[in-house]
């Protein structure tokens, strides 16, 4: 009887809260899109965009103010349609922006040279990652990298730091998955050497046997490196995605990630999405990966299979994921940040700061203890289509 009742009250908060997925969706999009950015998606991803259409865009677009990730994107389009033509002002700062990155590359390239030699020569063949195997799969774009990424077997992977380090290679800090390399008086990572890819649950043994098993063993950029499949390139992509859109990091490189989506999933005929989902499963991250495609699905519809459109994955854990990151973000962090404006020391300093921390100050210990009892929670978050959220319009 009791677990009857249980399930009566999941579901019907559930029900309730139905729209909690599609309000987190809309208000990551639009934190990140501005109108001319929508018109930026359409342009890129029309099969045959028009001159009007570029025109119509270029009269508001701004590159100076737009900054070099969004930008690039605008250059790719200029890159993959040379029959465009771009006015005068745009054109030589487009080609600019590419030359700028693509000797950038260059750069970091001649590093991951430097310690894949070493690594090779000692038997160890690194598996790459990010932007770097983009990179390798689209030679003829220059990329916004910030390092190069690579992932070595585990039990290689002191071996691998030590190797690195006899180069003049150090590093500040090292990270349980992780060691950022730099080189000599550098303050930029150059070399980012992984030891496992970290998810929520931490290392995943069975995750890492699949990515390495399904990889292919190639020489890129003259090392002799672990090409990953496009099914585990694209899953990496949509977990960072997700990463990137609720930690608020790498805003502007999202864009561009959506090239990397488009290019993956059409690159080849046979693509595999029950891998993407295996792997999704294997990390538990399978409301993550479900997120970051609804987040793809609401900027480009087009660019999701029917079938993966008709078949998202694991849907009901979905809404109530999506009610705790509303709650986290819309009303402890909220919460958080007014009580940081009241510091303990200044409280009796006047009576409207006494009475506000008294006010918010128990109250936002009382919703820390709730974190983990989700009925309740759903019962405080009955307000997500009138007072607090709006689905059409800005949150923040």
């Amino acid at each position: 009887m009791f677990e009857y009742v249980k399930k009566f009250l999941f579901n019907y908060f559930l029900k309730a809260n139905e729209a909690s997925s599609e309000i987190l969706i809309n208000n990551f999009y639009n934190e990140i899109l501005s109108p001319e950015d929508e018109d930026l998606i359409k342009l890129a991803f029309s099969l045959k965009p028009s001159q009007c259409d570029l025109d119509n865009l270029l009269n508001k677009w701004d590159i100076e103010k737009k900054g070099s990730n969004k930008s690039l994107l605008l250059a790719y389009i200029m890159k993959k349609h040379p029959n465009l033509r771009f006015n005068s002002y745009c054109e030589p700062r487009l080609r600019g922006l590419l030359n700028y990155y693509r000797f950038h590359n260059l750069q970091l390239f001649s590093h991951f040279v430097k310690v894949g030699r070493i690594l090779n020569d000692n038997n160890i063949y690194p598996l790459i990652l990010k932007g770097i195997s983009m990179k390798y799969l689209r030679p003829e774009l220059p990329r916004i990298m910030g390092d190069v990424d690579i992932l070595v077997l585990k039990k290689d992977f002191f071996k691998s730091v030590e190797l690195i380090k006899s180069l003049g290679y150090w590093y500040i800090k090292a990270e349980p998955h992780s060691i950022d390399f730099h080189f000599q008086n550098s303050n930029e990572s150059v070399v980012d050497v992984h030891s496992f890819l970290p998810f929520d649950i931490g290392y995943c043994k069975k995750f890492h046997q699949e990515i390495f098993k399904r990889a292919k063993l190639t020489t890129a950029f003259n090392i002799k490196c672990y090409m990953p499949s496009c099914e585990d390139i694209l899953f990496i992509l949509l977990t960072n995605l997700y990463r990137n859109l609720k930690d608020k990091t790498s805003r502007a490189g999202i864009l561009l990630a959506l090239f990397d989506f488009n290019f993956l999933i059409n690159s080849k005929s046979d693509f595999n999405w029950d891998i993407v989902k295996k792997n999704a499963i294997l990390t538990k991250n399978q409301v993550q990966i479900n997120l970051a495609l609804r987040f793809i699905r609401k900027i480009s519809p087009y660019l999701i299979p029917e079938y993966i459109k008709n078949d998202m994955f694991f849907d009901k854990d979905v809404k109530l994921y999506s009610l705790n990151i509303l709650f986290e973000k819309y009303y402890l962090d909220e919460l958080r940040l007014q009580c940081s404006k009241i510091p303990l020391k200044t409280i009796f300093k006047s009576k409207n700061n006494f009475f506000n921390y008294l006010k918010l100050k128990p109250k936002f210990y009382l919703l820390k203890l709730l974190r983990n009892h989700p009925f309740l929670i759903m019962l405080i978050i009955q307000d997500l289509n009138t007072k607090k959220f709006n689905i059409q319009n800005k949150v923040l």
